[in-house]
């Protein structure tokens, strides 16, 4: 395929979540032409309202994104596509990258200068079947984001095998719930921890849980697998999560940490030359939406001055 200069791009940036946003919207407004590339699957299509986002407080995430897609398409450099990125490979000092259209958009091959990885994580829950479908609504993975609306409830945490967490969770939550229960086993929460959170009032559960339950779109129990129904109005689910980086060629993926995140400085730099991570993709992992973002707006500013050269 050729390549005409309409497909030539300073920065293709790969998500188009609060992170990917932002950080066309600085590169934007310094002049560079960028192509922001959305598979429009975003990791909390279920969530009603998102929280805690100055001046978007308890926005639904997809008009926030579509106000973020209006702020950035005002500006004559900057485009926007629904499109599945499928691959992106090295060409010359930066990338080609190739996108099949969602929603009708049509199949792309641009090259770019630099690419900045905005895609967000995928979601691994335990294995409750139930869950999904109270996910959003009765049971949440951000504490800080969701607690609030959760005040004086009878809430649950528990998560994943390999959870590290959950002790701070529960506790975070002591002050919000009229009780807590925290599910979780000796390797997750250690005994001196579990005593500490006893001591703020929360009942640790050593018991596994086998499946939520409810009447009709309303939570109202965890069944532990014993067959014991444990009556909750919430609960909070810490989930394991994974960086989907299978699109980039082999010779141009980041280094991970020990978590599974993309191991990048503190603006977003990995150790491939002009390739960038933001957002959720690098420690510690997922945050509050308008941290997100700002990592976003940080990210952007180093591209910007890495091609400045100064």
């Amino acid at each position: 395929m050729t390549i005409g200069a309409t497909d030539r791009y300073e920065v293709v940036i790969i998500g188009g979540g609060p992170a990917g946003l932002q950080a066309g919207l600085i590169l934007a407004r310094q002049l560079r032409r960028v192509l922001i590339l959305d598979g429009n699957r975003p990791r909390h299509s279920a969530t009603l309202e998102a929280h805690g986002f100055l001046s978007r407080d308890n926005i639904p995430p997809n008009e926030l994104r579509a106000a973020g897609r209006e702020s950035v398409e005002q500006y004559e450099t900057a485009e926007i596509q629904f499109a599945q990125v499928t691959r992106v490979r090295r060409e010359g000092q930066g990338f080609a990258v190739e996108a099949r259209g969602v929603r009708g958009t049509p199949n792309r091959h641009v090259l770019a200068e630099r690419v900045i990885l905005a895609t967000g994580l995928k979601e691994h829950f335990p294995n409750l079947p139930m869950l999904r479908a109270f996910y959003g609504t009765h049971i949440h993975s951000c504490v800080v984001c969701d607690a609030w609306n959760k005040r004086e409830s009878r809430i649950a945490v528990f998560g994943v095998p390999e959870a590290k967490t959950l002790a701070y969770r529960a506790a975070q939550l002591s002050r919000i719930g009229s009780h807590v229960t925290l599910f979780a086993s000796e390797r997750q929460v250690p005994e001196p921890d579990a005593a500490r959170l006893r001591e703020l009032g929360v009942a640790v559960d050593r018991r596994e849980l086998e499946d939520a339950v409810g009447d009709r779109a309303t939570l109202t129990g965890l069944r532990t697998a014993d067959g014991e129904i444990v009556p909750v109005d919430a609960a909070f689910v810490l989930p394991g999560f994974e960086a989907q980086l299978g699109f980039l060629d082999e010779d141009i993926r980041p280094d991970l940490t020990e978590e599974g995140l993309v191991a990048a400085d503190g603006s977003g730099r990995t150790r491939v030359q002009h390739l960038y991570a933001t957002g959720e993709l690098t420690a510690p992992g997922p945050e509050v939406l308008i941290i997100s973002a700002g990592k976003g707006a940080r990210t952007a500013i180093a591209a910007h001055r890495d091609a400045v050269g100064f």
